[in-house]
């Protein structure tokens, strides 16, 4: 079982990327970000929301696709 660091780690997706890959709208994946179902990051030097790839992959496999 793999620890958890609380790190983000890559590949991180856009928000877009991220609905696309879900087969969702953006505002689902605001929803879930909110929710702390999927890990996210706001990197100090940009206003894009980063999501992490992994985040998604476990998500989606838990079953949870609204």
């Amino acid at each position: 079982m793999e620890q958890e660091t609380g790190y983000i780690s890559a590949p991180l997706l856009s928000i877009a990327e991220a609905a696309k890959e879900l087969g969702v709208a953006k505002k689902i994946i605001y929803q879930l970000i909110e929710n702390g179902e999927i890990r996210a990051v706001k990197p100090r030097t940009g206003k894009a929301i980063l999501i992490e790839k992994k985040s998604l992959d476990e998500y989606r496999a838990a079953g949870r696709l609204p």
